[in-house]
């Protein structure tokens, strides 16, 4: 008796992966997906503007009329034929500068009062300019420079003494009454027209009276400080004298002291922006006449 015919052998068909080896394959798939992304964030990162902020931070604020910061080699009274200077508002001075540094783009400029009742002007740069600024600021520091602050092309606003390196992203410039803080920020900021140049020399000498538009009657003086009020025969209030003198071309008056001029309502005042600094002394030698360090 014949033996029943067994059927012919399955074809296996083509080889199947192991499970191990599909787990293994779809993990590093992933893997590569997701280090490619990285990479290329990282690239939009590094390619980003400089002025760009970092991972969503504040974005700077591009400056119409850029701030050039540059040491002070020397001061001459104006005009300097020949010389490349720049000057002060009321071109009076001429100030003939080292290289420094331009800046753009600043994360925020503004007026700060400080804890004995000064101003300051703090200046926050964009990150773009950082370095530059702090290598330049801690270079004057020994010695104790001035650096000029200067609206491009070539007005001095102001030349403070470097007394101490710059803090983190900003800089301040004190010694300010507030008016004048707010008028500096503003100006630098170029939210303000520049101020007018100082009045011509047809002008009449200042008499200690207040300006009232009327002639002069011949009458003695009062003793009383300039208050740029008319004289309404009230007693003076000791408040401060806040306007700007670089943008009226006024100066306050003059007193034999500190002690005197702070005592009447005036100071303080700072180097290499208000002319009344010469009058006095020093004292502390931070480059700021009549605050607090200078009355003694």
């Amino acid at each position: 008796m014949d033996k029943p015919e067994e059927p012919p052998p399955a074809d296996p068909g083509p080889p199947r992966a192991s499970r191990l080896t599909t787990v293994v394959l779809t993990v590093s798939l992933v893997l590569v997906v997701l280090i490619a992304g990285v990479l290329g964030t990282i690239a939009v990162l590094m390619t980003r503007s400089p002025d760009s902020p970092f991972l969503g931070g504040a974005s700077p604020q591009r400056l119409p009329t850029p701030i050039h910061f540059a040491p002070v080699r020397e001061t001459k009274a104006a005009p300097c034929p020949g010389e490349e200077a720049a000057l002060d508002d009321t071109q009076t001075t001429c100030y003939l500068l080292e290289d420094g540094v331009t800046v753009n783009a600043v994360q925020e400029i503004e007026a700060i009062r400080e804890p004995d009742g000064t101003y300051s002007v703090r200046i926050a740069v964009a990150p773009a300019f950082k370095q530059k600024l702090v290598d330049l600021i801690d270079e004057q520091v020994t010695d104790q420079r001035q650096v000029a602050v200067v609206l491009v092309p070539r007005t001095v606003v102001a030349a403070p003494i470097v007394t101490q390196a710059m803090d983190g992203d900003s800089l301040s410039i004190v010694g300010f009454a507030k008016a004048e803080a707010e008028t500096l920020a503003a100006r630098l900021a170029g939210s303000t027209a520049p101020p007018a140049t100082a009045p011509p020399a047809t002008t009449p000498p200042d008499t200690g009276q207040p300006n009232t538009g009327q002639p002069d009657t011949g009458q003695p003086t009062t003793g009383q400080p300039d208050t740029g009020q008319p004289d309404t025969g009230q007693p003076n209030t000791g408040q401060p004298n806040t306007g700007n003198p670089a943008a009226d071309g006024a100066l306050d008056p003059k007193f034999d002291s500190c002690k005197e001029a702070v005592a009447r309502g005036y100071g303080p005042y700072s180097k290499g922006f208000r002319a009344e600094y010469e009058w006095y002394t020093d004292v502390d030698g931070n480059g700021i006449a009549c605050n607090s360090g200078d009355i003694r």
